[in-house]
């Protein structure tokens, strides 16, 4: 299946896993759409992942929706269950196998007649495995197509004309069953419309010209998803204007490095500072080798898409895993296809890029010995993957300038 989905399609599916990163508004989503086919008298349920896997199946429902559920199981109706944030389950050391074997065995029968949609940050999906325990656990079962009936009274003649002699054995005319396929999405920036809608509904009186003022000052890469038009529209409240891009790019790094979510448990495990400086050297190991992409960690890539794509634990030799994979979960990486993530946009890889040449260019007279061990060390590190040199050196007066790029569309993949 390819092209642009809507919510209609995805809840016609019996099986989705929806990808996003941080500020893209999963949550919010599956909340919403579980309370609208709630709302229309339809059997829809929003469960944490995480709850799921700690506790008893009820637990984890809402409070509203217990006796709905517990209608709905013996019963014949389609229901659709939002299981939300394989991320946080991962993040707190859940098992999210164990909350699907839960769920399988809560529904037993009636999961053939279940809806599931599942949300996951790119960074925190294990592809083929996730999807393996998903169709491990959760399968459904293509309906058969109905077979064509002989012409009725040939089928009640046929048995007295024919002899025991020549009446032939029929073959089984019963379809093999076909597992019903996993569909995994990734949701798209958001539209014009949709800003409009956002930046409304945040409580700003003057819209129009906040959205004009967005694309005035080029900053369209900045509000591609909710978490960031909201930021947007904090700052607008504020301080009434945008200031210059490359202060508006610098400002959006900051917040997107920050964790949205305070309560999560690996806020402590990468301060600010030293965020910024892994994305600083991330991006000038992309920028030096000539890629756009990163693997995601511990995960296998495609290999057809993989040749491109560098290694975090190789730039990031000198930090701990838990550090590079805190850092990989922040919002100013979005994914790209599966086991692969990328800078948000091209223009925060070269911003990065830029601030990273003028650090090592400031970094004092007595260090230009320094400055030239860590450039040939971050291109030495690009060097070894694959084994094959892809880096290339930059002139020592080279000057870094602004510069901006053209947004990647989103697609997803079945």
């Amino acid at each position: 299946m390819g092209g642009w989905l809507g919510w209609p399609n995805l809840l016609d599916q019996h099986r989705v896993v929806i990808l996003a990163e941080a500020s893209s508004g999963k949550t919010a989503e599956f909340r919403h759409q579980a309370s609208i086919l709630f709302s229309e008298g339809k059997p829809a349920f929003f469960l944490r992942i995480e709850e799921l896997a700690d506790g008893e199946f009820e637990a984890a429902l809402d409070p509203h929706v217990v006796t709905a559920f517990t209608s709905w199981l013996p019963g014949h109706s389609v229901g659709w269950f939002f299981l939300d944030s394989v991320d946080e389950a991962r993040l707190n050391r859940k098992s999210f196998e164990s909350a699907l074997r839960r769920f399988a065995r809560k529904l037993d029968r009636a999961l053939e007649r279940a809806r599931v949609l599942i949300s996951c940050r790119m960074s925190d999906w294990k592809g083929d495995e996730d999807r393996r325990a998903i169709e491990q656990w959760l399968p459904v079962w293509e309906a058969p197509e109905p077979i064509p009936a002989d012409d009725e009274q040939s089928a009640l003649l046929t048995p007295i004309f024919e002899s025991g002699q020549n009446r032939t054995r029929r073959p089984s005319q019963e379809p093999a069953r076909k597992l019903n396929e996993l569909l995994v999405v990734q949701l798209v920036p958001l539209s014009d419309e949709q800003r409009s809608i956002l930046a409304t509904a945040s409580g700003l009186q003057d819209v129009d010209c906040f959205i004009a003022a967005i694309d005035r000052h080029g900053l369209d890469v900045l509000a591609e998803r909710p978490g960031d038009l909201l930021e947007l529209a904090r700052y607008w409240k504020n301080y009434g204007s945008f200031d210059t891009l490359a202060r508006m790019t610098d400002h959006g790094i900051t917040v997107k490095l920050s964790e949205c979510d305070k309560y999560r448990p690996d806020n402590d495990t990468l301060s600010l500072q030293k965020a910024r400086e892994g994305a600083e050297r991330l991006a000038a190991a992309l920028t030096l080798a000539k890629s756009l992409t990163l693997r995601t960690p511990g995960d296998t890539p495609d290999p057809s898409l993989a040749a491109g794509a560098l290694d975090p634990v190789m730039i990031l030799d000198d930090w701990t895993g838990a550090e590079r994979n805190a850092l990989m979960r922040r919002g100013i990486f979005v994914p790209s296809t599966y086991g692969r993530v990328r800078f948000h946009h091209r223009s925060t890889q070269e911003y990065l890029t830029a601030r990273w040449f003028e650090r090592l260019l400031h970094a004092g007279g007595s260090s230009t010995l320094n400055r030239g061990h860590e450039h040939q060390r971050l291109i030495s590190r690009c060097n070894a993957r694959e084994g094959r040199p892809r880096c290339f050196g930059v002139p020592s007066g080279a000057a870094a300038h602004e510069t901006t790029g053209a947004p990647a569309s989103s697609k997803h993949d079945r």
